[in-house]
C-alpha cells in the first residue's frame, strides 16, 4: 500500500541526540516504489475488512484513497464504537525540556487501567506520535499497574494481539479491537500551539498518519489538549497536518 509507509529507520537511533520532528527519512525508497516506477500493472483493493464503524475508516478513505473503498454501514452495539475524543482542556505539552504532556499521558494510562477492569475481551493497543510521550505513558501505566494488581489478567491474555505502547513508527501491521491514540504534541504553558507534530511534518508523514488511524476494530480514541480549530494550516503546511486537522 503506497499510502502507508515504506521500510525506514525513523526511530533506530533512539540513544542519539535526533529529535522525532528532526528526522527526515519518511520517504525512503522501497521494492514497492521501485516497481512502482517501472510501471508494474496496478489493482486497487477495495474491500475494507478491519474497521466495525464507519467513522474509523472515513477520513483515510476521502483522504487516501479517493472514497473508493467499499464501507459496511454501522452495526448498532452494545458497546461504544467508532471515533471517540478527548479533550484534556488543562494538559500540557512542556516543549521546552521532557518534550511530554505529562497530564495526558496520565489521562491515557487511566484509561488503559479502565479498559482492563471494564472491556478485558477487548484487546487495546496505544500510539504515541512522539518517542518521549510513549515513555511518558509506560511511566505512568507501570504506577498504575502497582496499584492494580487486578488488572494483570488483562495484560498477560490476548496471546496472538497483545497489548503494547508505541510510537507512530512502530504500528504498522499490528490490529486491536480498541486503539488509544496519545497526540503529546499541543498547547504550551503559554497557551501557544507550535505547528510541530513530529514525523507529520516531514514529507511523507501522512502516510504514518494514515497507518495510525486504521489500526482499529472496535473503537479508537484520541487523547489531545487542542482541537482541530487550533490547527490553523497555511499554504506551506504538509498534507499530514492538514489530514490530522480533518
Amino acid at each position: 500500500d503506497s499510502k502507508q509507509l515504506p521500510p525506514t529507520s525513523f526511530f533506530d537511533k533512539m540513544n542519539t541526540d535526533i529529535d522525532d520532528e528532526d528526522n527526515v527519512t519518511a520517504d525512503m525508497q522501497s521494492i514497492l516504489g521501485m516497481c512502482d516506477a517501472q510501471g508494474a500493472p496496478q489493482r486497487m483493493l477495495r474491500w475494507h475488512y478491519r474497521s466495525r464503524h464507519e467513522s474509523l475508516i472515513s477520513l483515510s478513505n476521502k483522504e487516501f484513497y479517493e472514497d473508493k473503498l467499499v464501507i459496511f454501514p454501522s452495526p448498532g452495539s452494545k458497546t461504544k464504537l467508532g471515533l471517540v475524543f478527548h479533550y484534556l482542556e488543562n494538559a500540557v505539552y512542556d516543549r521546552g525540556k521532557t518534550r511530554t504532556n505529562p497530564i495526558e499521558a496520565e489521562a491515557v494510562a487511566d484509561a488503559v487501567i479502565q479498559h482492563a477492569l471494564n472491556n478485558p475481551k477487548q484487546s487495546l493497543g496505544v500510539v504515541a506520535f512522539s518517542t518521549s510521550q510513549m515513555q511518558a505513558i509506560q511511566n505512568a501505566l507501570e504506577g498504575r499497574r502497582r496499584k492494580h494488581p487486578e488488572v494483570e489478567n488483562f495484560f498477560r491474555s490476548h496471546i496472538h494481539e497483545p497489548f503494547f505502547v508505541k510510537n507512530l513508527e512502530h504500528v504498522q501491521g499490528d490490529e486491536r479491537d480498541v486503539i488509544y491514540i496519545s497526540i503529546g504534541y499541543g498547547k504550551t504553558e503559554e497557551g501557544k500551539i507550535p505547528m510541530s507534530f513530529g514525523p507529520l511534518n516531514n514529507e511523507g508523514g501522512e502516510r504514518r498518519l494514515n497507518v495510525l488511524i486504521t489500526r482499529a476494530k472496535l473503537r479508537c480514541e484520541v487523547f489531545t489538549n487542542i482541537t482541530s480549530e487550533d490547527i490553523k494550516p497555511t499554504e506551506s503546511t504538509k498534507f499530514g497536518i492538514r489530514a490530522l486537522k480533518s
